[in-house]
């Protein structure tokens, strides 16, 4: 954080949730709005004005271990009825930087967690697709940082065909 935002910056963390996010920072450096759906923020539509904050999280639900599971979180948290599967959550996202780009002064900085997938045996590069669509709606790639989760990850099946995605991304865009 301190790398992409200085002492008294306004960041609007619009998935806070439990603020894991925030655990290893010191979030008195910052006009931290910290705000989820559960709040009534939903990410499609952020209740700020204009370019008025100088930076966004985005960390909404993505990881999923069955359709089930998924339809029900998105169904209740961002109250999407007819979640059938990953293009869902690519739309949540792609909503979500949107409005972001709305929100965030000029140079404003998104920072947006996601993960890559394998889904029915193909390969889902989701932080291309993110980084992709930001450059089309006028954010500029700044970073990626890396996550690594610990212990192994998840397999459903007893065979393997790809390699499992035991970590996630921080992606980091400037807007123009």
């Amino acid at each position: 954080m301190k790398i992409y935002f200085n002492a008294g910056d306004t960041i609007a963390d619009v998935t806070y949730g439990r603020g894991v996010f925030w655990r290893n920072v010191d979030v008195d450096r910052y006009n931290l709005l910290a705000t989820d759906i559960n709040d009534g923020v939903d990410l499609r539509s952020l209740p700020y004005e204009d370019g008025s904050v100088d930076g966004v999280v985005l960390d909404p639900p993505y990881a999923h271990s069955s359709p089930a599971k998924l339809k029900d979180c998105m169904a209740q948290r961002y109250n999407l009825n007819s979640v059938s599967g990953l293009d869902e959550v690519h739309a949540l996202y792609l909503d979500g930087m949107v409005e972001s780009s709305r929100v965030l002064k000029k140079k404003g900085v998104l920072v947006l967690k996601c993960q890559d997938e394998v889904v029915s045996g193909k390969q889902r590069w989701n932080h291309i697709l993110y980084i992709e669509f930001g450059s089309k709606k006028g954010f500029i790639a700044e970073d990626l940082f890396v996550l690594m989760q610990k212990g192994k990850p998840t397999m459903r099946h007893k065979y393997q065909v790809h390699a499992r995605k035991n970590h996630s991304y921080f992606l980091v865009f400037r807007k123009k």
